[in-house]
């Protein structure tokens, strides 16, 4: 056996070893079992962060190891994001309320209409690799200033993709360039 197929066998097995060992995607449940008080600027939990983007400023409500969403002014929409700024795909929640929408930054919207009793949801694929989700509650009649929507959501489940280590990533480029020294034949004159 040659020099080169065997360093060729070796990189391919290497290559397999360190695809192996890579870390997987982590799902990530947000259950808000430590969000407290009345009404809060914003909640963060296991790396992801809820805002309101009310014009009148933070408007969370929690719901006792829950969040509730109204549709009058000063709470509607929220926005849930990563901290980091990173994509990651929502997979589902349970929900029980009124009309909701649920809106991505890439354009996919999922809509709960009419008050539906404690359901869990599983969103279409459309809601994989995104930046932030925006959720918005309808206001059945706006002339009314107690005809607002309630809407509460909990165990919101997402999928975050792992960032490789370092030791992976230097390890593979190693055997990368030990390939590239072997493979290379000497010129002839």
């Amino acid at each position: 056996m040659s020099a080169i197929r065997l360093m060729r066998q070796l990189l391919a097995a290497f290559v397999f070893m360190l695809g192996a060992g890579a870390a997987s995607a982590a799902i990530i449940t947000i259950d808000f079992d430590e969000i407290e008080g009345y009404i809060v600027d914003s909640y963060a939990e296991s790396g992801f962060i809820i805002t309101s983007l009310s014009p009148e400023g933070g408007r969370l409500h929690p719901g006792g190891r829950n969040l509730w969403l109204h549709s009058s002014a000063g709470s509607s929409p929220y926005q849930i994001r990563r901290e980091d700024g990173g994509s990651f795909d929502l997979l589902g929640f349970e929900y029980f309320g009124g009309d909701s929408l649920f809106v991505a930054d890439t354009g996919a919207s999922f809509e709960i209409l009419g008050e539906v009793p404690l359901t869990h949801y599983e969103l279409p694929d459309s809601f994989r690799n995104v930046s932030y989700i925006n959720w918005y509650m309808n206001t059945l009649n706006p002339d009314d200033p107690w005809g607002e929507e309630w809407g509460n959501i909990d165990n919101i489940v997402t999928r975050v993709s792992p960032v490789p280590e370092p030791a992976h990533t230097m390890l593979f480029g190693l055997g990368l360039a030990a390939l590239a020294a072997v493979t290379r034949r000497p010129r002839k004159a």
